[in-house]
């Protein structure tokens, strides 16, 4: 007998298994599987094909209490979930006449008599099958009680499958929602080792991580422990985590730096070169930035540092664009465009342009406040996005750590 807690997830389309399109079917099913007190245990993705389809559900019903099913329910020849769920259920088809009534419009539109059959399939129903009436879409949706196992059908359009999913799920228990300490500037793995051991007292707590170029999310689910005991391990984690921990309630770093520059009454500004513009970007795609950003430079060119930044003409000569006094420079000068606070970024992005003293991925990163600037150097890896990506939570992340030491 599966686990009453497990559940799998199909979806269906050979546009999915040859690349054309991107399944974000399956993360938004699983989360809301999740919160509904389901693990989800397997998820695969199966083209239109009636016996692959049939094998797979077949497969998953035997293993897993909840099994949902996306895609192929649609009207044109290749929609195929139909008949492979009566297939591995052992169900026949029956045409349904309610929906068929329903349906008879939308046929009457095509001229063809073909495609006016194809529109019509979309009301044969599994036997003993409870139908869910679309809310958008033409496709209805279906729950299959087995002995052992529900499946559902549901359509592949997010717009026209959520609705269903929502209501598929509505009566099953809901446990905490899942809780993200998001972190910068640590690895993934030394993040997974400080918070397994602060989690260790809480029983019924599991962690997942999710990682990007120089972020981590540490995610705690409930497991059986329980909102106020997951409260407590979050913030057991949060400890352990220090000060690479930014939040606790899902902000985006940026986010986080804005919040803090609000909550500190400063300005900032930011000076680039080798992120051009990236940081300044990332600060303005936060909602109510204005109130505390009030611009940036790219100076790319040491013409531009010069005349837009202030960096002075013998630093650059001595020592070189991509330095910690050009970045200190930068950052100072930064401050002059009205802020109290200001963060810069100078460095190899590459592939080009490294040298065996100042190689490939070489940035450095300077925060100008009130108290002075402070610069760090760092050796960043990957290809040129990548460097830029992670200089760009690097600069971010200092910015925050400046503002809360203000």
């Amino acid at each position: 007998m599966p686990d009453r807690r497990e559940a799998a997830i199909v979806t269906v389309g050979t546009e999915l298994t040859v690349g054309l399109r991107v399944d974000t079917n399956t993360a938004s099913i699983a989360a809301a599987c999740a919160q509904a007190g389901y693990r989800v245990t397997e998820a695969v993705s199966v083209a239109d094909d009636t016996d692959a389809v049939a094998r797979a559900i077949a497969r998953l019903a035997g293993d897993n209490a909840l099994v949902i099913v996306t895609g192929g329910l649609g009207p044109t020849h290749d929609d195929v979930t139909r008949e492979a769920a009566s297939q591995a259920l052992g169900r026949p088809l029956r045409r349904d006449p309610a929906l068929s009534e329903r349906l008879a419009a939308a046929a009457e539109r095509h001229v063809d008599e073909r495609a006016r059959a194809q529109v019509l399939r979309q009301a044969d129903v599994l036997d003993g099958a409870r139908v869910i009436e679309p809310q958008t879409g033409t496709a209805p949706g279906q729950i299959i009680e087995t002995a052992t196992s529900t499946v559902v059908l549901l359509p592949g359009p997010p717009s026209e499958m959520q609705p269903m999913l929502a209501q598929v799920l509505a009566s099953a228990k809901h446990v905490p929602e899942p809780v993200v300490l998001r972190c910068a500037r640590i690895a993934e793995s030394d993040a997974q080792v400080r918070v397994q051991e602060a989690i260790r007292a809480f029983p019924g707590v599991d962690l997942t991580l999710l990682a990007s170029p120089a972020l981590v999310d540490v995610v705690l689910l409930d497991a059986g422990a329980g909102k106020d005991v997951l409260v407590e391990a979050a913030q057991a984690a949060a400890l352990a985590l220090g000060e690479a921990c930014y939040s606790m309630d899902g902000a985006s770093l940026p986010e986080a730096v804005v919040r803090l520059a609000r909550a500190t009454f400063a300005k900032i500004a930011t000076a680039e070169s080798c992120t051009g513009g990236m940081v300044a970007s990332a600060i303005t795609d936060v909602p109510g930035a204005s109130d505390v950003f009030v611009g940036g430079v790219v100076a790319y060119s040491n013409d531009l540092k010069q005349s837009l930044l202030g960096v002075p003409d013998e630093t650059l000569r001595t020592h070189g664009a991509v330095s910690r006094e050009t970045a200190e420079a930068m950052a100072s000068g930064a401050c002059g465009l009205g802020a109290r606070v200001a963060v810069a970024t100078t460095g190899i992005a590459g592939p080009g342009g490294g040298t065996p003293e100042k190689p490939v991925g070489l940035v450095w990163v300077a925060v100008a406040t009130p108290e002075g600037v402070q610069a760090h150097q760092l050796m960043l890896t990957g290809d040129r996005q990548g460097v830029r990506q992670r200089a760009t939570v690097h600069a971010l992340d200092h910015l925050r750590l400046a503002l809360e030491r203000m």
